[in-house]
């Protein structure tokens, strides 16, 4: 029996295809440029770098508090959050930061929400309060052929 009899016996399935003109392979999926959390609020992945990091902390009086790490290495483990209010609302209302951190007892998110409050300020554009004047628009004198700026008219400069 030859090679070939042996494979058709064992069926289609048994045949390990391999990349052709006909059927080359699936373009591989180009990976997350680093690394991957989810938030605890919306549950969405996102960046590590687009997360806060949420971790408990000794408030010094032997109370566990919730403090973000800025620097993401405080050592313990971490909660991710969107710096978005929408988020932290929902990870308050599924009493998320509890479970994330294994921690069983009331936690204050005044410090968190204080942070995403700061952050998302910073994300809005700032609108000026004084109002720009009109753009200048420049003028022509027609008798000297100059312009406003002493070029003379032409179509190239």
């Amino acid at each position: 029996m030859t090679r070939r009899a042996r494979l058709s016996e064992a069926g289609p399935a048994a045949r390990l295809s391999s990349p052709s003109r006909r059927n080359p392979d699936p373009a591989p999926q180009a990976p997350e440029p680093g690394p991957v959390r989810t938030c605890v609020g919306c549950r969405a992945t996102g960046l590590r770098s687009a997360l806060l990091r949420v971790v408990l902390s000794d408030d010094g009086a032997g109370d566990p508090v919730l403090v973000v790490d800025e620097r993401r290495r405080m050592p313990g483990r971490g909660a991710w959050l969107h710096p978005d209010q929408r988020c932290l609302e929902l990870a308050v209302r599924r009493r998320a930061f509890g479970r994330a951190l294994r921690h069983t007892g009331p936690l204050g998110v005044d410090v968190v929400e204080q942070v995403v409050t700061r952050l998302a300020a910073q994300d809005q554009p700032q609108h000026s309060t004084t109002v720009p004047g009109p753009t200048p628009v420049p003028t022509v004198d027609r008798e000297s052929g100059l312009e406003a700026d002493g070029y003379p008219m032409s179509t190239h400069r």
